[in-house]
């Protein structure tokens, strides 16, 4: 059902829980791990980013970032399907507008995993579920991304900074065998 090198946008999150209403929801969140089916969605965050990178640029973007939860006993008779994770969306909506064009992630962790913020890589439609599959992120240097050539990214990311060096003047040093001296009378 999806997807290139891009994140996934919240709009085109909803709109497949939309064009698959009552389909079975499960979370990927490694190859083969699933988040347990009696998950809850506990939350849907706005979030927004203003960082500034090591090359001195300020970087600004907002995500949306959803809670998994499972909760310690597990809990048979709940399950979360593509209808009523849109319920979930649309009453949050209603309390305030979830950024329909920023990227969108789910927050997820247990006892074996770290919490974590994954990106969707893909969303698998089996016929009777659709299988969220994400990806951990990795880190990056954004000046080394910014950089266009192969020299400007070694040098771009956390290079050592050169000190210029730093010029000593005396004014033994500005002297020359002609010059008049405080105090000599020369002048």
């Amino acid at each position: 059902m999806r997807l290139s090198e891009k994140q996934m946008k919240t709009t085109e999150f909803i709109k497949n829980l939309q064009e698959n209403p009552e389909k079975a929801l499960f979370f990927e969140y490694q190859s083969g791990q699933y988040v347990r089916t009696d998950y809850h969605i506990t939350e849907i965050k706005n979030v927004n980013f203003d960082t500034v990178d090591c090359g001195g640029i300020r970087n600004q973007w907002s995500e949306v970032h959803v809670q998994l939860w499972e909760n310690e006993v597990p809990e048979p008779d709940h399950t979360v399907d593509t209808s009523k994770a849109l319920k979930i969306f649309e009453v949050v909506n209603r309390v305030r507008e979830t950024y329909p064009d920023a990227d969108i992630k789910f927050e997820y962790g247990n006892s074996v995993f770290p919490t974590a913020v994954l990106p969707v890589h893909n969303i698998k439609d089996t016929g009777n579920a659709l299988i969220v599959q994400l990806t951990p992120d990795q880190t990056t240097c954004k000046a080394k991304d910014r950089a266009t050539t192969p020299e400007e990214k070694a040098a771009a990311c956390c290079r050592p900074v050169t000190e210029k060096p730093k010029l000593r003047i005396s004014l033994a040093s500005l002297q020359t065998a002609n010059s008049c001296e405080p105090g000599s009378g020369c002048c």
